[in-house]
């Protein structure tokens, strides 16, 4: 009877054990999580629709394509209450990723940045089929694990969605994944005050915030949706190497 009571509990460890081993979670995967680098794969999705931001809604709307990169705490692509590079009100007011890229390229040969994200973006074509998300890859490092990304909504007058040094570690470890809203902001060198606005420079510029307005104008107050705070748009990023 002992002997057979022996039996019965190491065959029962051995199930346990097993049973332990085949459960996964967010950190049960094959991926080193203290590796010097991660590869993620960034998925951003639109909410602009006429039915989320009714108000002065442009049925020709699109996104431009996603630009950025990875970096460390030293800098940012853009930061609130701070004056925009010539780069990002370029990227805000046009879409154009000529002035950026060269601001960028500093960054990374400064000892401050990693790689570029360079993506493509939403047209109206695209949105108009009901194609509302765009994908991107990237690699991190230890020494640079933050990652801040920029796009323009357009039609507008110098308006930017983004995120701005968001962190890809959760202590130590790597993320397996993340989702997040992408808020709205203004670049601060325009006046306009609707989506089909005629240019009207400010001169000197002035700092970027998130995009507030008045009601008959958007639906914005601080980056989303007045009521409901609807971002205009979500990233999910995934680790992929």
């Amino acid at each position: 009877m002992v002997i057979e009571m022996k039996q019965y509990g190491f065959s029962l460890f051995v199930g346990i054990l097993f049973l332990i081993g085949g459960c996964g979670s967010d950190n049960d995967d094959d991926f080193n999580r203290y590796s010097e680098t991660a590869t993620y794969k960034l998925t951003f999705t639109s909410n602009w629709s006429s039915t989320n931001f009714p108000t002065n809604y442009p049925n020709n709307r699109h996104f431009s394509g996603l630009i950025g990169l990875t970096h460390n705490s030293n800098v940012h692509l853009f930061k609130v209450d701070e004056l925009a590079s010539a780069g990002v009100v370029k990227v805000a007011e046009t879409g154009s990723k000529d002035d950026i890229k060269p601001e960028i390229n500093s960054v990374i040969n400064n000892g401050n940045g990693y790689s570029i994200i360079d993506g493509g973006g939403l047209s109206i074509a695209s949105l108009d089929a009901g194609e509302n998300s765009v994908t991107v890859t990237f690699t991190v490092t230890q020494q640079f694990p933050l990652i801040s990304l920029v796009t323009m909504l357009a039609p507008s007058p110098d308006w930017f969605a983004g995120i701005d040094s968001l962190s890809l570690k959760n202590g130590d470890d790597w993320l397996t994944t993340l989702a997040k809203d992408i808020k709205t902001y203004d670049a601060g060198s325009d006046a306009g005050t609707i989506f089909t606005a005629a240019d009207v420079p400010l001169t000197p510029h002035e700092n970027i915030s998130l995009l507030t307005s008045t009601r008959a104008d958007t639906d914005f107050e601080n980056g989303l949706h007045y009521s409901n705070g609807l971002p205009i748009g979500t990233i999910s990023i995934k680790r992929i190497e």
